[in-house]
């Protein structure tokens, strides 16, 4: 099938270099519409993004970029951008994930330096850019995926209803800060051993248990639970929480609950809308740690037959 917007990037890459003497190759797939091209010339890399403005907002990736670099967070410098079109160029991070890097020596290590990053993330002063508010609908909309893609039609909604607003209640009485909002493993890149951040166009101003549940209880890497238990400490230890550790732990058990709910809604819909089958083979790890919370918290037991 032909690519067109493929043709128009190599357009506008030739624009950029005046000249056509580069090999583009695919870097990687995203699981929104954005695509992402590797350009090589003259020993040089750069990674070209291919967004659909009329299905993604390049503006907001650029916005965040700079404010995190300004931050002193390794983002991808923007080269040049075409945002009528859709087009970015930016800087190559390298192709070594924090997954890739991971290994059982360096795991925990690896895990606190994410945890630092993450606590730097999370103090930025947002006033600048205006950023949406993870509120109550947004919140609600979210979980609402799970109903529409996920659960079976003859659920009891009044249990739902209820959890749903617990779980709302949860997020928006939590310290409100940065949320990336897919901060995990696949997302971060180790770029000349120093941690890098991708893929943040979607960040707002929420909670700040979400980024942690995000990477400590990972959709694509399971850690141990003494290891959650560990980092969990640790980032409770360097972000100085004035809440106790206790309620601050079912904040994050919570804000976990929730993100796993709309995950399983998001990844059967990736597979029956988007044709996109490979996360099914993650959803069972995702149905694992909601489990594990329905087990912990009796009010929410019936989960366990609904999932």
């Amino acid at each position: 099938m032909h690519d067109e917007r493929l043709d128009q990037l190599e357009d506008w890459l030739e624009i950029f270099f005046n000249d056509a003497n580069f090999i583009l190759s695919k870097a990687s797939d995203d699981a929104s519409f954005r695509r992402y091209f590797r350009i090589e010339r003259s020993n040089l890399s750069f990674i070209a993004m291919d967004a659909p403005p009329e299905k993604e907002n390049s503006k907001r990736f650029v916005e965040i970029a700079e404010l995190l670099r300004n931050n002193n967070i390794h983002a991808p410098k923007i080269i040049d951008k075409d945002l009528a079109q859709g087009f970015l160029l930016i800087e190559d991070l390298g192709s070594a994930t924090f997954l890739q890097a991971l290994n059982n020596k360096n795991k925990l290590a690896l895990y606190k330096r994410a945890i630092d990053e993450l606590i730097k993330i999370q103090a930025i002063n947002t006033q600048n850019i205006s950023f949406d508010l993870y509120d109550e609908s947004l919140l609600k909309t979210e979980l609402n995926l799970l109903i529409d893609w996920y659960l079976p039609k003859d659920i009891n909604q009044d249990s739902l209803d209820k959890l749903f607003d617990q779980l709302i209640k949860n997020s928006l009485n939590s310290e409100q800060v940065f949320v990336h909002r897919d901060y995990h493993c696949r997302n971060l890149m180790m770029t000349n051993n120093e941690i890098s951040v991708i893929d943040f166009q979607d960040a707002v101003i929420g909670s700040n248990s979400y980024d942690l549940v995000s990477l400590l209880k990972d959709a694509y890497v399971e850690l141990k639970s003494s290891e959650v238990q560990a980092l969990l400490a640790y980032y409770y230890q360097q972000a100085k929480l004035s809440t106790t550790y206790d309620k601050f732990e079912k904040q994050f058990d919570l804000m976990g609950l929730q993100r796993h709910l709309k995950i399983l809604g998001i990844f059967k819909r990736l597979s029956i809308r988007d044709g996109k089958h490979q996360y099914l083979d993650d959803i069972p790890l995702v149905k694992k740690y909601a489990l594990q919370i329905a087990d912990k918290y009796s009010e929410f037991a019936f989960l366990k037959e609904a999932l």
